[in-house]
């Protein structure tokens, strides 16, 4: 999508919302990129030496981290300028192009929503939605796209919660030297491919009813089933997967409160849902297709900052001159220009931190931050402890683990807080006037036809008690990233300028000329020359002989005016005559 640029609307320039973010990530990618040159630089001097595949450790994580850092790098230098365009955000529905008509399913659901002044939202469905609403009821009337990630996270919250739960029960009051490294490679696996991952791929846990009753289970049998089958089993002691389980479930678990509670200081309290509504019964002489073109005509010159309006739908009145009655129904549905709301976007982390919408945001930032400074960390660890004269044992294989994981969790909260930052909120003007109702046509005859002066005919279409509606509101809409769906969040009514429009229109039908009347110069002059030319030859017409016999003219006596036979009253005047 092409950055259109007009010196007409600067309002469309708004601050970079990505920027209390970006500071953070360009501080992560120059700690991972100083860390991973120093991997390289360790397996550059193993190389040289005469057992060169010890280098393989520290070259692995040293591409590793240079990976991640120039990721990092990458994701703050494609925001450090936000343009916004015209072209942005998304419309309420497909927007159609100029001089087509028609509509869509979608602009039925905006022509339905002004309609009942109502907003429609999902209501929750299970145990676990079913509580969280209860805890938050404000959430009911938050955006669509706001609600799905609140309920999918505060699930999986919910998942890692009872598995944390069940682990910290199984390990602590029934654990032993034997069961405990048993039960960490089943936590782990079972967190790793039912939890993290999931979680990492922005879906749900998969847990359900049959995983809960499990884990409740795993918690006071695991213990003893694994002890009665111990000395059967190899064993793990040396490969006990304890701090790794702990740390994946501890901050999963931290990053996912955090994220559910920086998606509900998001919510606020219920929306105005009022439109304004006037109906008028309108008689006009003139087509009804006039106040469609009135109707645009004035809204062009309305349009928000020069910016055309989105049209979602548009009917014509179609008439039929051959048919002298018939039906019609005429409709336009527009929206103006969405423009950004004033002070939604904080200026940094210090901005960010003092406001109640994007505090919690800020700190699942700085969380994701110490994260991969832990992870950056533990890798340093493994690749300076890694020992090629030890054994495979005696490695520190465990701090590679924890790197991994730590890294993988920062990813998910870099993730969610970016969808977080990504939240703009318009405002706008949408209309929508219908016509409705029957026309009737007739043949009007203009001029003297009798004196063969000039005239003229033509066929008028009259409307009687045609209905008018107009509904207007003016909205406040969302949508969490540029390109992302729009959803109205609140509607606000405009009952003065909605009877203005009508008063306007009104107005308009009811001034229109029913009779075709010459307009240019040149029909004025013809007309006035055939007047001229008609009174010249009238006035050099001979007086009409009169026959012997013939009784002379009769004249009224009061206005002078010829008097047809025996009329006993002057047509002019209206006097009687005298004998």
């Amino acid at each position: 999508m092409a950055y259109d640029y007009s010196s007409d609307n600067q309002r469309l320039e708004i601050p970079n919302p990505y920027k209390a973010q970006n500071r953070l990530l360009l501080l992560c990618a120059a700690v991972l990129l100083v860390a991973g040159l120093a991997c390289l630089w360790d397996a550059r001097s193993a190389l040289a030496g005469p057992r060169g595949w010890t280098a393989l450790p520290p070259l692995l994580v040293g591409l590793g981290l240079v990976a991640a850092g120039c990721i990092a790098a990458a994701t703050a230098a494609r925001r450090l300028r936000f343009f916004f365009g015209r072209g942005r955000p998304a419309g309420l529905a497909p927007e159609m192009a100029p001089g087509l008509v028609g509509g869509s399913k979608p602009a039925e659901g905006v022509k339905e929503l002004l309609r009942q002044s109502a907003l429609v939202y999902r209501e929750p469905q299970g145990a676990v939605e079913g509580l969280l609403y209860h805890w938050v009821p404000r959430l009911i009337t938050a955006p669509d796209a706001l609600q799905t990630q609140a309920r999918l996270q505060f699930f999986n919250l919910a998942a890692l919660a009872v598995t944390t739960l069940s682990f910290a029960v199984a390990w602590l009051a029934f654990g032993s030297s034997t069961v405990r490294p048993w039960l960490s490679w089943g936590y782990f696996l079972f967190g790793a491919f039912f939890l993290l991952k999931p979680i990492l791929g922005a879906g749900s846990a998969r847990l359900n009813l049959g995983s809960l009753v499990g884990l409740i289970a795993a918690a006071l049998l695991a213990p003893v089933l694994i002890g009665l089958v111990a000395p059967k089993l190899p064993d793990l002691s040396a490969w006990s997967l304890g701090a790794q389980t702990s740390l994946m479930l501890a901050a999963g678990l931290a990053g996912v409160g955090l994220t559910v509670a920086a998606l509900l200081a998001q919510v606020q309290g219920p929306p105005q849902t009022q439109t304004s509504s006037v109906q008028q019964r309108l008689s006009i002489n003139v087509p009804p297709n006039l106040l469609l073109d009135e109707l645009e005509r004035h809204l062009q010159e309305q349009w928000t900052e020069r910016i055309p309006n989105r049209r979602y739908a548009k009917q014509e009145p179609v008439i039929e001159p051959n048919r002298q009655a018939g039906p019609f129904a005429g409709e336009l549905l527009e929206e103006t220009q969405p423009m950004p709301l004033a002070n939604t976007a904080p200026p940094g982390v210090t901005g960010a931190l003092a406001s109640p919408r994007h505090r919690f945001t800020v700190l699942l930032d700085l969380y994701a931050t110490l994260l991969t400074l832990a992870a950056v960390a533990c890798a340093l660890a493994f690749v300076k402890g890694f020992d090629a004269a030890q054994h495979w044992r005696d490695q520190p294989l465990s701090y590679a683990g924890l790197a991994a994981i730590l890294m993988l969790v920062a990813a998910f909260a870099w993730k969610s807080a970016a969808w977080l930052w990504g939240r703009f909120d318009f405002e706008s003007t949408l209309l929508w006037v219908e016509l409705l109702g029957t026309y009737q046509t007739a043949q009007i005859g203009t001029g003297n036809l009798l004196q063969g002066q000039l005239n003229t005919q033509n066929t008028v279409v009259r409307t009687e008690a045609m209905t008018l509606r107009i509904w207007r509101a003016r909205l406040e809409s969302v949508t969490f990233g540029k390109d992302a769906a729009r959803q109205i969040t609140a509607m606000f009514s405009t009952d003065q300028e909605a009877r203005a429009l009508a008063h306007h229109l009104s107005v308009f039908g009811q001034s229109r000329a029913s009779m075709v009347t010459p307009a240019s110069e040149a029909d004025r002059q013809a007309v006035q020359g055939l007047a001229e030319a008609t009174a010249q030859l009238e006035q050099a017409r001979p007086p009409a002989a009169t026959l012997p016999g013939t009784p002379a003219p009769r004249h009224c006596m009061h206005c002078g005016s010829a008097l047809p036979g025996k009329a006993r009253f002057c047509p002019q005047c209206g006097h009687a005559t005298t004998a």
